[in-house]
């Protein structure tokens, strides 16, 4: 099993940046691995919510289902895959700081099988794609729109 963790500060409101990350529409704009994200079950976005990701992952397309297990805007979000090739988790937690918010990204999964014998490379991929995604997000979130 493996847990990778990042955090970055944005010049953003707590609650302007939970919305961003919430909505699933968006998270192809940060993500690099994701292709597409779509809620699957009724609206609005509540804890046991359904979401269906496509995204890259060891070179190939694949696709995730997730159910959300924890939404208090603005503070908190969770979720853990249904199905997938890897049983994964992720949180965001959201933390008003002078200036804006900080966004702690934790990602934790667990590579069983063959997915074992490389799973310090998977986890050196997430946290890559993690930080490059966060970092996207935080632009995304501070230039003006007429700028971005």
């Amino acid at each position: 099993m493996f847990a990778v963790t990042e955090r970055v500060s944005i010049a953003r409101s707590p609650e302007d940046a939970f919305a961003f990350f919430a909505d699933g529409r968006n998270r192809p704009r940060w993500d690099a691995a994701v292709i597409s994200e779509r809620l699957t079950s009724a609206g609005p976005v509540a804890v046991g919510s359904t979401i269906h990701t496509r995204m890259r992952a060891m070179g190939r397309e694949v696709d995730y289902d997730w159910r959300i297990t924890e939404f208090d805007p603005p503070t908190r979000m969770a979720i853990r895959s249904t199905a997938g090739i890897l049983p994964m988790a992720s949180l965001l937690v959201f933390d008003a700081i002078p200036d804006g918010c900080s966004v702690t990204a934790t990602i934790e999964g667990a590579a069983h099988g063959m997915l074992g014998l490389v799973e310090p490379i998977i986890a050196g991929e997430v946290r890559s794609t993690l930080t490059a995604g966060l970092a996207r997000a935080k632009f995304i979130l501070e230039v003006p729109p007429s700028l971005g």
